[in-house]
């Protein structure tokens, strides 16, 4: 069950995820779920189990896939009222009874740090997996949505990985797992945010197209792990007539994990 009952106001659609596997509540205009979120969710595995986090949930995306495909328990947090409620109207349909009983989504800031458990009523409980897809554009670079709701959804201020980061971290127990997707341009400050506190890094580029430089990073760590840094296997997206590649199509059906 979510939080918030309020139900919303804007223009809405319903559509079908992962193949089908969730259904989303979504706003018609503004940011709405992706690539991204279906990548971000192939992280984890599907024997995963215990409590996972997902930060910046938005309507519930990565947080409905991962309790659709796992035994997982997962809280969403995003700051967005309103994106909440699409989530809870969400949780309400038919299509999503199997799993709706372990998903929870919360109103809460992220960079609020070491007191989101709190915020979100995990006070000292440790989780399994924390989960992020935080906006990751460059301010002034590129064009950009005149819609603020998708513009605050892709645009980063300075430093904000590193506070998520710090959030995931305080809800982490020792040897569990983040997981997070980025630009790949931007692998060295990726790197950075995990270099304390965490080992077992694992990356995964995710290029468009064969001999195309990746765009993408998936992310993996382990809390207090002293395991060291690896690089993974690529992700390669679409063949050469742009369909998508054998790997790609499993991990947007929700039949395939990257998980290491």
């Amino acid at each position: 069950m979510a939080t918030s009952t309020a139900q919303p106001k804007q223009e809405q659609t319903v559509d079908g995820f992962l193949d089908g596997l969730v259904t989303l509540v979504q706003p018609r205009r503004g940011h709405r779920a992706g690539l991204d979120a279906g990548l971000l969710q192939a992280l984890v595995p599907f024997d995963a189990t215990g409590i996972a986090v997902d930060l910046g949930a938005g309507v519930g995306t990565v947080a409905f896939c991962v309790a659709a495909r796992t035994a997982l328990t997962v809280v969403g947090v995003e700051r967005d009222a309103a994106l909440v409620a699409f989530g809870a109207q969400a949780l309400t349909l038919p299509q999503n009874a199997r799993f709706a009983r372990r998903v929870r989504l919360v109103t809460a800031d992220v960079a609020e740090g070491r007191s989101v458990g709190d915020a979100i009523g995990l006070g000292d409980s440790k989780t399994d997996w924390v989960l992020m897809n935080p906006p990751f554009d460059q301010e002034g670079r590129g064009s950009q949505s005149p819609d603020s709701r998708r513009r605050e959804a892709h645009v980063a201020s300075p430093g904000l990985l590193k506070a998520w980061t710090a959030s995931a971290a305080a809800l982490l127990a020792p040897g569990g797992r983040l997981g997070f997707i980025h630009r790949a341009d931007a692998l060295a400050e990726a790197i950075g945010v995990v270099s304390d506190g965490f080992g077992g890094v694992r990356i995964w580029p995710v290029h468009a197209s064969e001999n195309v430089a990746a765009s993408r990073i998936l992310v993996t760590a382990r809390r207090r792990s002293r395991a060291p840094l690896a690089i993974m296997p690529g992700v390669v997206l679409h063949r050469p007539d742009g369909s998508w590649t054998a790997q790609a199509d499993d991990i947007l059906r929700g039949k395939a994990e990257l998980a290491a």
